[in-house]
């Protein structure tokens, strides 16, 4: 059914049958949300603060989002002297970014920061970069320049209702610049200690009078960080082979008449690098990755329509074997927000996703899923609205060429269906002109990756084999937040509280984190459990201002406590996020110079590190603050010269469960056209 509809050229026609039925079954007229696309910038002036569409489908600004976000803006990443996303990330706002090596990271909202994390989605302009074959994002592999993002918004706890059942712990949506409104070009080149090399270009031109075409390119190399290599990694495993990475994308959009905009997009990138796996071990991984999309909108009387399809490909090859990994998803999206009348706001939305992943030759394994949901936007009274998302899921799974009697699940196995339920409710009370409260509640769904349905390897000479398992099940996320945000006049700036209280259940390990023998099999065998329940509660503070003499500050806090009764595994969840985590960030700068500093403070945390093809270790990360900083000066009004430093602190130092962080250094020179 996915495969027939994904592909189908009246696709575009659903949002206007989702229109008729919605209405229909309302027995109400439905009316435009907005009168006419404007630009990005546009609303920004307008409002006089970030705006996105992310949530509910239609312009909001920041502060009137239903759920916890955070926008990182182009001015805040430029500033920032990152070349990662994950470095803007962990230097703007309170998530726990745990970095293993120079180029390799792990990104959580609020605990169970294990190496290739699962449960947080990412997006590109709405297109999911998360990969499912292992439920996870390469952040290496996210065709991306830094200097074409517009804005970056960070959503927090589990909001499945509205971004898909992969948003279990929260949402990066990288957005970036519209080829059409933003004629921007850029080219950057840095160099710097550790072997770093990179060159990067962002060209935007006009096509016609009414379309745009932006295309993006980088390539970057480096050394690893040095210490902290096991010789089976090295010797075995390639594991400090230095990181590679090359990107190209391309984005063209067209209005096709007011209101109406119909893109194409796609990229590649392939990166080469040692990379640390979530049962504590560095491999080396060849990962390509590559995509095509088109999408249109429609912004009219009756609504705005919105229908995409893409699809995204990997294929990925592991040290110590002799065939690639082969996964693809195909997704089709179809959403049309509306007003019943000027108080409520509806959305239905509905979902196509088909994914497949190829672990050995001849054999496969895949699910379908067909989401659908609703957006209720209610305007309760001018400062108060209610908004509500409710959405169900349903999977089915196949597999084929399973059969083999050394693996103790076949295709039969395999020939299953169910289906999850997720919800958010939020409300926005803006108590005044500089008060705002926001209350949100949410159940989440974290479905298991193809990996833990049907990853399939064996290694006799080792000793063992890993095999998905079809039973296992989602991972459910109930959460329940209250935050207030208060202009201070004080600071000249924003201050805010966010209490959060969330549960696990059925919290799956992972991949190659329990062992058993079956019977008449002679290799140990590695599979997924679902370890149990967990608790996480906390609360974030958070405060930026300006003050006298052009100086910016920002920091953040977060206190994140976890208990849980989970069964033993080889990953250790409760312990690898820091109870505590601080950041702060000063900025000056006049007509010419820029100076930006950021301090980070983390607790201690605790995990598993594989020694070798038998021997696992439990080690511990002592607390550790590490400091990062950007001088910049204007050479002209389009050209900056830049020295960028980071882990300033020290020459190395253990950060985290794998690679000693080193202390590096760069020059960038950037010139924008």
């Amino acid at each position: 059914m996915l495969r027939f509809a994904a592909h189908r050229a009246d696709l575009p026609l659903v949002p206007a049958f989702i229109t008729i039925v919605s209405a229909f079954l309302l027995g109400l007229p439905t009316q435009s949300v907005c009168a006419q696309s404007v630009s990005p910038a546009s609303l920004e002036a307008l409002f006089g603060e970030p705006v996105t569409t992310s949530a509910t489908g239609k312009p909001q600004r920041a502060s009137e989002v239903p759920v916890p976000m955070e926008i990182i803006s182009a001015e805040q990443i430029r500033r920032s002297g990152a070349h990662d996303i994950p470095t803007i990330l962990a230097r703007y706002t309170s998530l726990d970014v745990q970095q293993y090596n120079a180029h390799d990271f792990s990104v959580g909202v609020r605990a169970f920061t294990t190496p290739m994390g699962q449960r947080l989605q990412v997006l590109v302009n709405g297109r999911q970069v998360y990969l499912d074959h292992y439920g996870y994002a390469a952040w290496d592999s996210i065709p991306v320049q830094i200097a074409e993002i517009r804005q970056i918004e960070v959503v927090k706890g589990p909001n499945s209702a509205l971004f898909g059942f992969n948003a279990a712990s929260g949402v990066i949506n990288i957005i970036t610049y519209d080829p059409i409104h933003d004629q921007r070009s850029v080219a950057e080149v840095r160099v710097g200690s550790g072997g770093y090399r990179e060159v990067s270009a962002v060209a935007t031109a006009p096509l016609g009078s009414a379309g745009g075409v932006r295309i993006s390119a980088g390539s970057r190399g480096e050394r690893p960080w040095a210490r902290g290599y096991t010789d089976f990694e090295v010797q075995e495993l390639d594991g400090r082979r230095s990181p590679t990475r090359n990107q190209v994308a391309a984005e063209a959009a067209f209005n096709l008449s007011p209101g109406v905009r119909l893109s194409f997009d796609a990229s590649y990138s392939r990166a080469i690098a040692g990379n640390f796996q979530d049962y504590g071990q560095v491999w080396r991984e060849d990962k390509r990755v590559w995509s095509l999309r088109s999408r249109l909108t429609a912004d009219t009387d009756l609504g705005i329509f919105d229908a995409q399809i893409y699809h995204n490909g990997l294929t990925n090859t592991y040290a110590a074997t002799s065939y690639p990994l082969d996964s693809g998803l195909t997704v089709a999206d179809l959403g049309h927000a509306f007003k019943i009348n000027p108080a409520h706001t509806l959305r239905p939305v509905l979902q196509l996703r088909h994914a497949t992943m190829q672990p050995l030759p001849g054999a496969q394994v895949s699910y379908d899923v067909v989401g659908t949901g609703v957006m209720w936007d209610w305007a309760l009274k001018d400062n108060l609205t209610l908004t509500s998302s409710l959405r169900y899921d349903h999977l089915r799974l196949g597999a084929k060429g399973y059969d083999d009697p050394a693996f103790p699940f076949g295709n039969q196995s395999y020939d299953r269906a169910f289906g999850q339920l997720s919800w958010n409710i939020g409300a926005v009370w803006r108590a005044s002109d500089l008060d705002t409260v926001r209350a949100s509640a949410a159940r989440g769904v974290s479905l298991p990756s193809l990996s833990d349905y049907g990853w399939r390897d064996s290694y006799p000479s080792f000793g063992y084999q890993d095999t998905g398992t079809p039973t296992i099940a989602p991972t459910v996320v109930y959460s329940y937040e209250l935050e207030y945000r208060r202009k201070a006049a004080i600071i000249n700036g924003n201050v805010g509280l966010n209490t959060f209280l969330q549960s696990y259940r059925g919290f799956t390990s992972g991949l190659s984190t329990v062992t058993f023998v079956p019977p008449d099999v002679a290799l140990n065998t590695y599979t997924p459990v679902n370890l149990g329940k967990a608790r996480v509660a906390g609360f974030e503070a958070s405060a930026d201002g300006v003050l006298p003499g052009r100086f910016i500050w920002g920091l953040r806090y977060r206190l994140s406590a976890v208990s849980s009764d989970f069964r033993p595994s080889q990953q250790d969840p409760k312990r690898v996020s820091p109870r505590h985590l601080a950041t702060l960030r000063l900025g000056w700068s006049d007509d010419r110079w820029e100076v930006d500093v950021f301090g980070r403070y983390s607790s201690s945390i605790w995990g598993y590190r594989a020694l070798n093809e038998e021997d696992v270790a439990y080690v511990e990360v002592k607390n550790y603050a590490a400091l990062a900083a950007r001088l910049g000066y204007k050479l002209t009004e389009r050209m900056t010269l830049s020295i960028e430093g980071e882990n300033l602190l020290h020459g190395r130092q253990r950060q985290n469960l794998a690679i000693e962080a080193e202390r590096r250094v760069y020059v960038s020179l950037r010139s924008e056209f």
